[in-house]
């Protein structure tokens, strides 16, 4: 994976953190990096933090669970740091990135980025329980 030059989004799931991995992207030589948090302030502190000449780094409020907000950190990085080359999500458990030069160029790179962020969420966040076959949740399931 090529990070030197790259424009890179970071999404952090609840429970995550993506701190060092916002510092690897930007001793790697990343050329810019977004950082999205679920938690107010976290990204924005982080990114003055990292923020240097040759590495803008912004940091913003979102949850990417919400297409309408991974659609808004693409924006958002598009206008202050360029087109997004790496997006990369950070959990409690792992992290995963995305490519976007890899994505089929004749799919809607939106759209597709999507599946791909949804996929790597479910990398990073463990499978849900299913629920029982007991009579409690059966009378929950019923209401």
């Amino acid at each position: 994976m090529r990070v030197a030059g790259a424009v890179v989004v970071i999404a952090v799931l609840d429970g995550g953190s993506g701190a060092d991995l916002a510092r690897r992207f930007a001793a790697a030589g990343a050329s810019g990096l977004l950082i999205a948090d679920l938690r107010p302030g976290v990204a924005e502190d982080l990114a003055t933090e990292l923020d240097r000449p040759g590495c803008p780094v912004v940091g913003v409020c979102g949850d990417v669970h919400r297409p309408s907000d991974i659609a808004a950190l693409v924006d958002t990085a598009t206008g202050h740091l360029g087109p997004v080359d790496l997006f990369a999500v950070a959990g409690p458990h792992g992290e995963r990135i995305v490519q976007l030069a890899e994505l089929p160029h004749h799919l809607d790179p939106l759209a597709e980025l999507l599946a791909e962020v949804g996929e790597a969420i479910g990398e990073v966040v463990p499978t849900q329980r299913q629920p029982s076959d007991s009579p409690s949740a059966a009378r929950t399931a019923a209401r």
